[in-house]
């Protein structure tokens, strides 16, 4: 029976890899694999839906919700606003205007690893800013004549980087910290460390095979859906008004350590004041028009994403009420590793299991921290929040089917960049992250 219900999981997993690898939408996709593991496990399938399930599912919105709405507003404003364009440009135009293509190349990949670094750090949602970083990273690698292959693993890079670093105002940091009574700058100097390895490895990754792929004759071309041309006559917000509301929510998360939820209100709140008078108005006629529309469109990417990730937790609190669910802990527990190497291949499995982070944490912390009560809980803090994100965007993960859609690719064209920028990358952050903590505990 064991043996049964263990490979049920297993098959679940397989299913939203392959199914999600082909398109399938996960809100359709998670219930049926549920199902597979309730059978499997000779589960009580209306108990167990309505149950674990639907107690998963309305827990993760209960407490997440408010995160997830500001965020995704704050970044529909930069997206709207033009101030997350307007970043890039201003970089892109001090570093890059009259050089090269091959330099142009090298700079346009580090200013979409820094943009997107920096909405993410300043608080916007990592599901959010991948929608924020979409007109800015196209205008960038059609200017530097990327291929659009690469335009995901671009979009993602800076993402990553900022999603493992401290201080992040962002859901796998402080879940961590709900769970652990942890500050959001838990073991810092290693985190510092998995942040710069995510990000230097992907630039350097992301440049050389740039510019192999151009010296084989590959150049930007447009696809029917990412077709956009940017507004010549707009105006856009000037590089300070757009700094400012996402230093707001750092400062007042890491200095004044108000709640995340107030920080990013009150980068809400600066962004309202700062960037709404940039919104094109020529399209919907007033200003307020426009942020409503701005705001409506928020509200869906919200209810989108939250779902995504709510339905997922849903599937994952079925396999953790599984009768086979403490086996496979008690398995990866039984590994013959030091203990932060213990958490950070839990942690990966777990993700991996579950398809989400937030799952993946509220899982294994509690379960790792009653278990190793002589580690310090900072250390696992970093090391499960930088792995978290080795397994978080396997071609499963709503985001990437979104994005790879959105850039008109499919995963076989666009998907293996993000895989080395965000699996292996952030892999081998892990393991320095591990080795840090593990070697020189007192840098917890």
């Amino acid at each position: 029976m064991v043996t049964i219900g263990v490979l049920s999981i297993l098959v679940a997993f397989g299913m939203l890899v392959y199914f999600s690898f082909r398109g399938f939408s996960i809100i359709w996709l998670a219930p049926i694999c549920t199902f597979v593991v309730m059978i499997g496990n000779n589960m009580n399938l209306y108990d167990t839906i309505t149950g674990p399930f639907m107690g998963g599912f309305a827990g993760v919105i209960q407490q997440l919700f408010p995160i997830f709405l500001l965020s995704i507003m704050l970044g529909r404003l930069y997206m709207d606003s033009g101030a997350a364009i307007s970043f890039a440009k201003t970089l892109m135009n001090t570093f890059a205007k009259t050089s090269d293509i091959k330099k142009k190349q090298k700079v346009a990949v580090t200013i979409c690893i820094i943009t997107g670094f920096s909405l993410a750090y300043g608080g916007i949602d990592t599901f959010c800013v991948l929608f924020t970083l979409y007109p800015v990273v196209l205008s960038i690698i059609k200017e530097a004549n990327i291929p659009r292959r690469y335009m995901v693993g671009l979009i993602c890079c800076g993402v990553s980087s900022a999603a493992v670093t401290p201080g992040a105002p962002l859901v796998p940091n402080y879940i961590p910290m709900q769970l652990l009574e942890t500050p959001s700058t838990a073991s810092l100097i290693p985190g510092v460390v998995s942040g710069l390895i995510v990000a230097v490895g992907g630039g350097i990754y992301l440049t050389k095979s740039i510019s192999k792929a151009c010296d084989k004759g590959e150049v930007f071309e447009y696809s029917a859906i990412t077709k956009m041309e940017l507004s010549k006559t707009r105006e856009y917000p000037n590089f300070v008004f757009s700094l400012i509301p996402i230093l707001g929510v750092v400062v007042s998360f890491n200095v004044i350590k108000l709640n995340l939820i107030y920080s990013l209100g009150i980068g809400l709140i600066l962004a309202l004041l700062l960037l709404t008078k940039f919104y094109d108005t020529s399209e919907y006629g007033s200003k307020s028009k426009a942020l409503v529309k701005s705001f409506n469109a928020g509200g869906v990417t919200t209810s989108e994403s939250i779902i995504m990730l709510a339905i997922m937790v849903g599937f994952a609190s079925v396999v953790q009420a599984s009768p086979v669910f403490q086996n496979i802990i008690d398995g990866v527990l039984s590994i013959p590793l030091p203990a932060l190497f213990l958490v950070l291949f839990a942690t990966m499995v777990i993700v991996g299991l579950t398809g989400s982070p937030p799952a993946g944490l509220q899982i294994v912390i509690p379960i790792l921290s009653s278990i190793f009560v002589n580690v310090n809980p900072a250390a696992i803090h970093r090391v499960a929040t930088v792995a978290t994100q080795t397994f978080d965007t396997l071609p499963f993960q709503g985001a990437i089917i979104i994005m790879l859609g959105m850039c008109g690719l499919t995963h076989k064209e666009g998907y293996f960049p993000v895989f080395i920028v965000t699996v292996v990358n952030t892999f081998i952050a892990t393991i320095v992250c591990a080795v840090l903590l593990t070697v020189f505990p007192n840098l917890a």
